[in-house]
């Protein structure tokens, strides 16, 4: 099931998720594409990752982990977006209610909430309108 391998090939990919099969699952599908995966399990891991330099191109993070909510992988993520003058497409992976996380404004920022389980070609498919967004702007 490959997308327009345009679009991720190359592109760098921050992906946080505290569940290991599910992060696997992940890495596997975004490597299958084209993308350089950074896989990591806790918002720590996220935001060290970024400031050790990596500069996704891609976030996919859960809302919900251990150490706190996933949004704040994106801060930091938008922090380096300022300072390199660019906008990181960011996507919310969550077993959390939808709508619960659409009011919930420590949760905000994220371009699309994706309910888990995870379908892999919504997903695919919703990456490939993102990013083609983001490289058309």
């Amino acid at each position: 099931m490959a997308i327009q391998t345009s679009v991720l090939n190359s592109s760098q990919v921050l992906i946080v998720e505290d569940e290991a099969v599910t992060r696997t699952a992940l890495t596997v599908l975004l490597e299958y594409q084209g993308a350089i995966v950074v896989s990591v399990g806790s918002i720590q891991e996220g935001i060290h990752a970024i400031k050790s330099g990596f500069q996704p191109e891609l976030l996919v993070s859960n809302i919900r982990l251990p150490d706190g909510n996933g949004a704040r992988v994106l801060e930091a993520v938008r922090q380096q977006d300022l300072e390199l003058g660019r906008q990181t497409v960011a996507i919310a992976l969550t077993g959390e209610a939808i709508e619960m996380i659409r009011v919930d404004p420590d949760s905000a920022g994220f371009e699309v909430y994706l309910p888990k389980p995870y379908d892999s070609g919504i997903l695919l498919r919703t990456i490939a309108r993102l990013m083609s967004d983001e490289r058309r702007e």
